[in-house]
C-alpha cells in the first residue's frame, strides 16, 4: 500500500528559456522534438480548418525537412504565383508527392557532387601549380623526377576517367546509349 502511495519524482516538462542553445548536441535534440511538433501542429490545422500549409526548414545538421497540404510544392508555387485559389491538375500533370526522404536524398547527392567538383577543381589548380602554365602534358619526360613521373602518371590516369565519364555523360544526353 505504502508503494501505491509514493510517486516517482521527475522534473516534469518545464518551459525553457527562449534563447541560442549553446551545445550543438542540445540543438539537434530540440530540433527534432519541436519539428516534430511544428509538423503535428500545422498538420492538425490543415485538417481542421482546411488550410493549406507548407514548411521548409533546415536542420542545425543541414538536412532539409518539409511539410505540405495537399503538397508543399503546390503551396510555394501558389504563392509565388500569387494565385488566390489551387488550379486544378489534370491527372497527367499530377506529380507524385516528394517525400521529405527523397528531398534529403538529393540533397545529399548535390553536396556529394559539390564535394566531388570542389575537389576536381582543387586537383586542377594542383596540377597547374606543378607543371607550370597548365600545359604538363606538353612537358619533356626524360627531365623529370620519379615523384613528377609518379604525379604525371596519375594525372593521366585522371584525365582519361575524366574524358570517358564525360563522353558517356554526352552520348546518354544524346541518347546514344
Amino acid at each position: 500500500m505504502e508503494m501505491l502511495k509514493q510517486k516517482k519524482k521527475t522534473t516534469g516538462r518545464k518551459r525553457i528559456e527562449i534563447k541560442k542553445l549553446e551545445k550543438e548536441a542540445n540543438k539537434q535534440v530540440t530540433f527534432s522534438k519541436r519539428r516534430a511538433g511544428m509538423f503535428k501542429k500545422a498538420s492538425e490545422l490543415c485538417i481542421l480548418c482546411n488550410a493549406h500549409v507548407a514548411i521548409i526548414v533546415f536542420s542545425p545538421a543541414d538536412k532539409l525537412f518539409c511539410f505540405g497540404e495537399p503538397s508543399t510544392e503546390a503551396v510555394v508555387e501558389r504563392y509565388l504565383k500569387g494565385a488566390p485559389d489551387f488550379e486544378p491538375m489534370k491527372s497527367s500533370e499530377r506529380k507524385k508527392p516528394v517525400s521529405c526522404e527523397e528531398h534529403n536524398r538529393k540533397y545529399e547527392e548535390a553536396m556529394k557532387a559539390l564535394e566531388l567538383e570542389k575537389k576536381n577543381k582543387a586537383d586542377v589548380e594542383g596540377f597547374a601549380k606543378v607543371w607550370g602554365r597548365g600545359e604538363w602534358w606538353n612537358e619533356e619526360i626524360h627531365e623529370m623526377s620519379v615523384e613528377q613521373l609518379e604525379q604525371f602518371l596519375v594525372a593521366i590516369y585522371e584525365l582519361r576517367s575524366r574524358l570517358l565519364q564525360r563522353a558517356a555523360e554526352i552520348m546518354m544526353m544524346h541518347g546514344m546509349l
